[in-house]
């Protein structure tokens, strides 16, 4: 059969959402079917609504036996005004042009004009996935579809994205199945109507070849004492403001601990770090920008506790990874952290924004090492018993074939 993936970006970018969906097209030959991923020429999540940040060539390339196709984003004059008209207009509702959903002429036109796709593997925006749905429909294709719906806490939602303000709900009653990646997320779709025996409850995966040979070294990074990393793309939302205060009374407290904030540092952080620069100890914050997958797994290795403190994650693949490297983890109570982590078992949840309980958990781990390895080792057999790549892909494709698709 013939697979269709959408994702808003892919291969060589390595990112949540996008390994998540890059796995799976890879995954697909071993089932015996063909894939091809449609994504944008974004770099940065800023060259989605305007012309900053890095973008790449639009074009096809093939990776692994997986066709990919960068499509080019467009940002037409008068961009807010017109996105307010469409928001009104358009069939589809007000989800599929808010902010930050690209403008994708050209992957609209590809998708009108070709035929012959068996089913539709649609994620993350939910103008990708009204998209998919449209194809789907008009092809008599099956369909996935795979939110990654980073709404916040339980208790206290977040209305960064407008997941759910338009056509969302009737996409996802539609689908053949919908992904979740956490009970939390799966309720949330259950209440949309969805009925319970067509939401997976799936969650996301590692490699363990990658990270086998990951040896610590953190002299050659430049690193002493102990240390706690954070990878994510950072701000306000991820948790990262948060866990620089954090670290500064910890420090104040007498911690000698280096905080290293790995990957992209958004906005509203670059603020943050400008506006405190002048009052960090020497040598205790880290900045790296973004990372290759190699350097991921240098800090990862050399780390003694990984945090992610973000509301903003509806799974969190880097904690799969740091417990696949023995090292203990600190959450948030959102997506599928609470499920994931069991506060006190491999390592520590805290809700988004208290900084005194984050502060508390980490000086636990940093003065504790007994603790960071019992949490750690916990943590890596809960991966390799069920978290792999190879067994998250299974139970996607062995619903897929359960929904009638070949």
């Amino acid at each position: 059969m013939r697979m269709l993936h959408l994702v808003h970006r892919s291969w060589p970018y390595h990112g949540g959402a996008e390994r998540y969906v890059l796995e799976h097209a890879l995954a697909s030959r071993r089932w015996g079917h063909q894939s091809t991923v449609l994504t944008t020429d974004a770099w940065d999540m800023s060259w989605m609504v305007s012309r900053r940040g890095r973008h790449l060539e639009p074009g096809r390339l093939v990776h692994g036996g997986v066709e990919i196709i960068r499509f080019p984003v467009r940002h037409p004059p008068l961009q807010n005004l017109l996105r307010g008209l469409l928001i009104r207009l358009a069939p589809g509702g007000p989800d599929r042009y808010c902010y930050p959903n690209p403008f994708l002429p050209s992957m609209a036109r590809w998708l009108r004009r070709s035929r012959g796709w068996g089913f539709v593997h649609a994620n993350a925006l939910p103008s990708l996935l009204y998209m998919g749905w449209r194809h789907a429909r008009r092809e008599g294709a099956g369909m996935a579809a795979v939110p990654h719906a980073n709404v916040g806490e339980p208790h206290r939602r977040t209305q960064a994205v407008r997941y759910f303000d338009g056509a969302a709900e009737r996409v996802l009653r539609d689908s053949s199945f919908v992904v979740a990646q956490s009970s939390f997320e799966a309720g949330i779709y259950r209440d949309m109507g969805v009925p319970d025996e067509r939401v997976l409850v799936l969650g996301s995966g590692i490699d363990p070849d990658e990270l086998r040979g990951a040896e610590p070294a953190p002299e050659a990074l430049g690193l002493s004492g102990e240390v706690v990393l954070s990878l994510t793309a950072h701000c306000r939302d991820k948790g990262s403001v948060d866990l620089l205060a954090a670290s500064r009374e910890l420090w104040r407290q007498g911690s000698g601990h280096t905080l290293v904030l790995a990957g992209p540092i958004m906005p509203d952080m670059e603020e943050e770090l400008a506006a405190v620069a002048g009052e960090l100890p020497p040598g205790r914050l880290v900045v790296t920008g973004y990372l290759d997958r190699e350097d991921r797994l240098a800090w990862l290795a050399s780390c003694d506790v990984l945090a992610l403190p973000s509301r903003l994650d509806c799974f969190g693949i880097v904690l799969l990874e740091a417990w696949a490297l023995g090292k203990p983890v600190v959450g948030c109570y959102s997506g599928a952290m609470p499920d994931l982590v069991r506060d006190g078992s491999r390592g520590f949840v805290v809700p988004f924004g208290d900084r005194r309980t984050l502060a508390h958990r980490l000086g636990v781990l940093l003065r504790s090492p007994g603790l960071r390895r019992g949490m750690g080792e916990r943590g890596r057999r809960m991966v390799m018993s069920g978290f792999t790549w190879r067994a998250v892909t299974d139970r996607f494709y062995s619903r897929l074939a359960e929904c009638g698709q070949p």
